[in-house]
């Protein structure tokens, strides 16, 4: 039985600014979430406000947060479904708020079971390769960033685009020529082009061997995005069209997209993304695990997920690596681009919290 909620507001500088089509960013800011249970067992989740995914403020999100702890304390952990009606009758959206909750409860589950959380989802793998992000940068930095990561034994890039199509096209080129055929390379649009423009990007990149655009064309446009899909040398990934289930329905039955990037912060949490991911692997659409800028505590949840089920072709989880601390001992291990994850639960304990 849930005994209480806690949560602790925290900011953590960047080891570099940040950019991306949709804005930059210098710090991270988001809540750390901790539930108790009468037995002694605690689980933790993230809550990001990351306005320009989920609508969510710092405000809101403290807000969800302060009614939790009426609303959660007395309920059965186990009762998942109970616990998630109730959030959706207190609350319209608020789904990185309703992540950090659904995150700490899974990990008190898997804390319980003695399990780790990878294992009780599905347990399909025990290694998963992540990219990592060549930011919104010049074409020299860009340069920089991707020989700094394939230093550290990185083998997967995303290229993140909106320089305008001679300078995009000119950072892909860079990502292959020094990466080779060894390394994969993908290219993140964040909602950056038109659908020509998109289309006429992919054509002169495609000779670099791309696996796929993300989210070429704005969010609301799924015409625009199927128009691309369907024309496009390169398979499309959908990423801010697609937050929840019902997106993902959509995107499928219009036939939108390839492939769907799931983020937790926007899904919900865990029990909602898994939801994303069995529409897409009905459909044979495979999945990304992505991320936001996160601590270990969100990263280590989603590559939970990620090792957990088949369909997850690839993953996006470097955002806890551009933080200039840690907060977490344990969860998420990366090595040469690699990450595994170890339980029970979540697997780790945060640091500096009582």
């Amino acid at each position: 039985m849930i005994e209480s909620i806690d949560y602790f507001e925290t900011s953590i500088p960047l080891k570099r600014v940040f950019r991306t089509f949709l804005g930059s960013t210098s710090a991270y800011g988001g809540f750390l979430v901790r539930i108790r249970t009468v037995e002694g067992f605690e689980g933790w989740g993230e809550a990001i406000p990351a306005r320009r995914i989920t609508g969510e403020t710092a405000g809101s999100i403290g807000s969800f947060l302060d009614m939790m702890k009426q609303k959660l304390a007395g309920m059965d952990e186990l009762r998942m479904e109970a616990i998630w009606e109730m959030m959706e009758r207190e609350a319209i959206g608020s789904y990185g708020a309703k992540c950090a909750v659904d995150t700490a409860i899974w990990d008190i589950i898997g804390r319980k079971a003695n399990l780790p959380l990878s294992s009780m989802l599905g347990g399909y793998r025990e290694k998963v390769e992540t990219s990592f992000t060549v930011d919104l940068g010049s074409v020299e930095e860009a340069e920089e960033q991707i020989s700094e990561y394939l230093g550290m034994g990185v083998r997967s890039l995303k290229v993140k685009l909106g320089r305008g199509l001679q300078d995009d096209y000119e950072c892909v080129k860079k990502a292959r020529q020094m990466g080779g055929s060894e390394v994969t390379v993908c290219v993140d649009f964040n909602q950056s082009y038109t659908p020509k423009k998109a289309l006429e990007l992919s054509s002169s990149i495609h000779k670099f061997e791309v696996d796929f655009l993300e989210q070429p064309v704005k969010a609301s446009d799924l015409e625009g995005l199927k128009y691309v899909r369907d024309r496009s040398q390169i398979p499309v990934m959908a990423d801010e069209s697609v937050h929840g289930p019902g997106d993902a329905l959509r995107i499928v039955r219009m036939e939108a997209a390839d492939m769907l990037n799931l983020k937790l912060v926007k899904a919900g949490g865990i029990t909602r993304g898994l939801r994303v991911i069995d529409i897409a692997e009905s459909a044979g659409m495979p999945v990304m695990i992505g991320c936001t800028v996160e601590t270990k505590v969100g990263i280590t949840a989603a590559v939970h997920v990620a090792l957990a089920r088949r369909i997850v072709n690839y993953t996006d989880l470097d955002g806890c690596y551009s933080l200039t601390r840690d907060v977490a001992e344990g969860g998420a291990v990366l090595n040469a681009g690699m990450h595994t994850a170890a339980g029970p639960g979540l697997g780790l304990t945060l640091k500096g919290v009582s």
